[in-house]
């Protein structure tokens, strides 16, 4: 009664998709669960877990995920060693960074301690300070020699 009927000349509008927000980096390529520790979260103490992490908020102590992807978002501040596949940081780190695969300091990162993996990339703008060991990929992870 309200629609006026629509000729088969006219064309028809199709609704447009929404854009979707770009997803963070999964650890195989292929979408995967991800945790997100917000925020508002505050942990001390050891983190460990089988899931990629998001982390928004702080922790003090040592988080490994060792088949996982460990992402440190921009609000991320994080006092702790972290041993995982991938670590990903955007926001602060103290402590030594351990990747089987590789570290990423993005732009926006901050660390302060020691990288060892066997790709480590250093965005342009990133504040990296410490030391950087890309050793071959091997079963045994060597802690670097502490300056």
């Amino acid at each position: 009664m309200w629609n006026k009927p629509q000729s088969d000349t006219e064309p028809q509008s199709q609704p447009q998709p929404q854009a979707t927000p770009p997803s963070r980096p999964a650890a195989s390529g292929t979408p995967s669960r991800q945790a997100v520790l917000g925020p508002s979260i505050s942990i001390k103490g050891n983190v460990s877990g089988e899931a990629d992490v998001l982390i928004e908020g702080q922790i003090d102590g040592e988080i490994s995920f060792r088949q996982n992807t460990v992402t440190i978002g921009e609000k991320g501040r994080v006092t702790a060693d972290i041993h995982c596949k991938t670590v990903f940081v955007e926001g602060q780190v103290t402590g030594n960074l351990y990747g089987d695969e590789k570290v990423v300091v993005r732009q926006s990162g901050r660390v302060e301690g020691n990288a060892v993996a066997p790709r480590v990339v250093l965005e342009e703008g990133a504040n990296f300070r410490g030391n950087i060991d890309m050793q071959p990929r091997s079963g045994k992870q060597v802690t670097p020699a502490k300056s």
